[in-house]
């Protein structure tokens, strides 16, 4: 194979050739080369010899007529028969027919198809003369088999050597241009297709559409889009693509839009880039329509397509209509298999209770496994989908299942596995395994340290978080605003003031970053923390924004702790201004305003549920053993039987014995569709002490005990469960509404902050 010099090298190409070989004619009136060559007319296979026919002939050396070649490499094309083209090859050098520029032409392009581009290069070179149309089949070979830069090398010997390029040659250029990111060349070729006035030709627009979309410049794809003069299917969905993957998909759609009105029939790649735009989007009104227009367009069956449909109704929340679509394939992909695995994740978050999340979880890893029984590969996001369902069912075991099977495919390497890995095992409670599976990544992005600073921050680990911190500057890796919030988390975790302000001002200073919302929300949770709630107010009077929800709230429950009710009033002010959406803010609010009689306070609070429609709260916390799901409510002593209540009494007396634990539980529980609060006897436990006891009652020894409550612990349940891992030596991992509290010997990884709301 010829060895070309990289365009690296060359510096500036030369587009145009030598005016004392070729006159300048009109690219205009000359017909783009057709690389795939239709089958001779004077003869077929089926009217001469057949393909196996064929190859027997040639063997025992009989002689072919020439106008047969094309038809039998045609075949070899469609068979992908690379040795097919090498009998074929041997036969027409035998008899001579290697002088016809035609058939060795066309057996430059079985061979491209074929894949084997260093025999199509062999051909090239000893073809006796070299036209445009040869030059152009060796380069759109090289750009098929993705080796574009060779491409782009072929093109350059071509002008060097005097071919005059056509406008199908410049299409092809161009897409080489493309996949090589070459911006600074397919300009150039711009520029000689303006000068030659072929810029409107339809191959050439395309290109130039899809190369420009490719190096982010929307606009100037735009404009060679509304160059076109016969604007063809391709030419409207190279617009549409660009639109979509230069994030504006509303104008992709009015693309789309303006193309039916045109009465161009869309094709299945049109109909796939408007549906994902949809889903970016989420206009499922929009998909919809494309959905029925892919079903009049006989489109239905494509795989593709009904893939996308899939997703963006799973996008949507429209569940039912993707699990249906999803049922009724016979033939699947991959692609559909990591659909619906994503889609029942995102079920999982718009789940009207965590039991709901929970039975949609468990789908997701059904489908898991049949993926892994139904011959497919799982691929990295296989791995990543699935291990983010596992974290948010806090399904540990099956998290390291899939972990394992990371290992044994050689995926565990790949930086989305590694930090989906990462933050599965931190969501399950485990931050020795998710610091030990970021250190074992071979490769790790900012993500990967803004997850695992993180990590550390919410399991009370200040000095590993800070000390990451560090080490992610050492690496050159710069923080952005959400590994700051990991920062001032970690700090404001172990009341580190100097350190906190510090860092705050560091993001400012040295990275240019402008404090949000959530870097304020750390410093005054730091300050509410060592009940400095003064220096707290300093921090909101300097913010840019109005304080939110959670600032108020973080402050009402400071105030309230420390008894200052005139300025506990003046936030719950501030917060009722606000018109809260979460029922539990509501919640605190009316404790507030009944425990100082303030009845009109507490009517208005009422009035601002019932008008927000927030559904009554509920107590209930629910334990995985064994793969199976155990749910609890307060005061259902009969649905557990008498040995649960009777196993609670006793870790009671124990606790208030050995430890001094003081039941402290003040939560009320509303009925909101009730005009007044209606709360519960104080001798019914609440849910999570239930959970708690049946799984010391039915688990193993040293098996840690996993519980999720849909709504924040109370104070006297934060100092039971710290009681309890202290008595039993027992590790005690809750995920509340809030945050993860994990209970070792008598200590919470939340640092006694959990109770405090």
């Amino acid at each position: 194979m010829a060895s070309f010099p990289s365009f690296a090298s060359t510096g500036t190409l030369k587009l145009e050739p030598d005016s004392t070989k070729h006159s300048t004619v009109s690219l205009l009136t000359r017909k783009s080369p057709s690389i795939s060559y239709p089958k001779s007319q004077t003869s077929t296979p089926s009217e001469s010899l057949n393909f196996q026919e064929s190859l027997s002939v040639i063997t025992d050396g009989s002689k072919i007529e020439t106008s047969c070649y094309v038809p039998l490499l045609q075949e070899c094309i469609e068979r992908t028969s690379f040795s097919g083209a090498q009998n074929f090859h041997s036969h027409i050098i035998k008899t001579g027919t290697n002088q016809d520029v035609f058939v060795m032409t066309f057996l430059v392009n079985v061979y491209a198809k074929c894949g084997s581009m260093e025999n199509a290069h062999k051909v090239f070179n000893k073809l006796p003369r070299r036209n445009v149309v040869a030059w152009t089949t060796l380069m759109t070979g090289y750009v098929h088999n993705d080796q574009s830069d060779v491409a782009i090398s072929v093109f350059q010997e071509m002008l060097e050597f005097g071919s005059f390029p056509t406008n199908y040659t410049l299409g092809i250029a161009l897409n080489a241009c493309s996949a090589i990111n070459s911006v600074e060349l397919g300009e150039q070729i711009h520029g000689y297709s303006i000068k030659y006035h072929i810029d409107h030709d339809t191959s050439v627009g395309n290109s130039l559409c899809s190369l420009y979309s490719k190096c982010a410049n929307l606009d100037s794809a735009i404009k060679a889009f509304l160059k076109i003069g016969e604007k063809n299917v391709v030419s409207w969905t190279a617009v549409i693509c660009a639109c979509g993957d230069n994030s504006k998909a509303l104008k992709g759609l009015r693309f789309f839009t303006e193309m039916l009105a045109d009465n161009v029939e869309p094709n299945e790649f049109t109909l796939t880039s408007v549906l994902s735009m949809c889903c970016t989007m989420l206009s499922l009104s929009f998909g919809v329509q494309v959905h029925c227009l892919s079903i009049k367009l006989g489109y239905e069956p494509n795989l593709r397509i009904r893939n996308s449909i899939m997703y963006l109704y799973l996008r949507c929340g429209r569940f039912g209509e993707a699990l249906r679509l999803f049922n009724g394939m016979e033939d699947m992909s991959l692609v559909t298999m990591n659909s619906i695995i994503a889609g029942y994740g995102e079920m999982m978050e718009l789940a009207k209770d965590d039991i709901s999340a929970y039975c949609n979880g468990t789908e997701a890893l059904n489908v898991f496994s049949k993926l892994n029984n139904s011959g497919f590969k799982p691929d990295i996001y296989s791995f990543s989908s699935i291990l983010t369902v596992c974290s948010k069912m806090f399904a540990l075991e099956q998290g390291e299942q899939v972990h394992a099977q990371t290992l044994k495919t050689g995926h565990l390497s790949d930086m989305i596995v590694g930090t989906a890995l990462v933050n599965m095992y931190n969501k399950c409670g485990s931050i020795e395994r998710a610091s030990k599976a970021f250190r074992e990544m071979s490769a790790r992005t900012l993500i990967s340290w803004t997850s695992m600073i993180a990590a550390f921050a919410q399991n009370g680990q200040t000095q590993q978080a800070l000390q990451l911190f560090e080490d992610m500057r050492l690496m050159g890796v710069r923080p952005n605003q959400v590994t700051f919030v990991g920062v001032l988390s970690a700090c404001a975790h172990a009341g580190m003031v100097n350190e906190a302000l510090g860092y705050f001002e560091t993001m400012q200073k040295d990275f240019k970053i402008k404090p949000v919302m959530d870097h304020y929300s750390c410093l005054i949770d730091m300050f509410v923390r060592l009940g400095l709630l003064n220096e707290a107010f300093v921090v909101i009077k300097k913010m840019d924004f109005p304080p939110n929800e959670y600032i108020w709230s973080l402050l009402l429950a400071g105030y309230k702790r420390d008894g200052n009710t005139e300025l506990g009033f003046y936030v719950a002010e501030k917060l009722l201004e606000l018109k809260p959406k979460n029922t539990e803010t509501c919640l605190l609010l009316l404790n507030m305003y009944k425990s100082a009689d303030r009845w009109e306070d507490v009517s208005k609070v009422q009035e601002l549920m019932k008008e927000k429609r927030l559904k009554k709260l509920m107590d209930w916390s629910w334990i995985s053993i064994h793969d199976k799901v155990y749910s609890f409510k307060p005061d259902e002593r009969q649905a557990y039987g008498a040995e649960i209540y009777d196993y609670l009494d006793q870790l009671l007396d124990k606790a208030k014995s050995l430890v001094g634990y003081q039941s402290l539980e003040s939560f009320e529980l509303l009925e909101v569709e009730e005009e007044e609060g209606k709360t519960l006897p104080s001798n019914v436990q609440h849910s999570e002490k239930l959970a708690v006891a049946f799984g010391l009652l039915n688990m193993p020894n040293a098996a840690p005990i996993r519980i999720i409550k849909n709504i924040s612990m109370c104070r006297g349940c934060h100092n039971f469960m710290k009681a309890i891992s202290s008595l039993n030596a027992r590790e005690i991992i809750i995920r509340d509404s809030k945050r993860l509290h994990k209970f070792v010997n008598g200590q919470c990884s939340c640092g006694d902050y959990g109770g405090l709301l």
